[in-house]
């Protein structure tokens, strides 16, 4: 019995490129709760929307749908509907983003993050810079964003 292939046309779109291009946008609300200190204020057990406002500074028309960007990729988890929803870590932010925790991850994140910084805006001067390499092993930085 012979297998007969069939090749199908395969659309090319821009979707890969748009995804990667503008990936940095959907980065933006997890690398604000880092630097506001979200995942170590809920380390210390779980936190209504109104605590969570008071202690982050977040402005209450905006804070619900911060805090449910985070709940909908996993980063956090929410009991309950609307204001009277309480917020916990997930277990991977509790033990990555908590800044007391050993295995914080978070400065690594807010490195990349920091317009300041020569990785944030500068990467194709960082790459070819001659000392790259003994600051920082591209493969591990590249596979980890991957």
């Amino acid at each position: 019995m012979s297998t007969i292939e069939i090749e199908q046309e395969q659309e090319i779109t821009p979707m890969n490129i748009i995804r990667i291009g503008t990936g940095f946008w959907s980065a933006k609300p997890l690398l604000a709760a880092i630097r506001l200190g979200l995942f170590t204020e809920l380390a210390d057990g779980p936190l209504f929307v109104s605590e969570i406002r008071q202690k982050l500074g977040l402005q209450s028309h905006s804070s619900l749908d911060f805090l449910d960007t985070l709940v909908t990729w996993g980063i956090i988890e929410r009991h309950g509907k609307g204001f009277t929803a309480i917020y916990c870590n997930s277990p991977e932010a509790d033990t990555f983003l908590n800044r007391r925790k050993p295995d914080y991850l978070g400065n690594v994140l807010e490195i990349v993050n920091d317009e300041k910084s020569s990785l944030a805006n500068n990467l194709k001067q960082a790459v070819t810079g001659p000392d790259f390499q003994k600051r920082l092993d591209l493969n591990r930085l590249f596979t980890m964003v991957a």
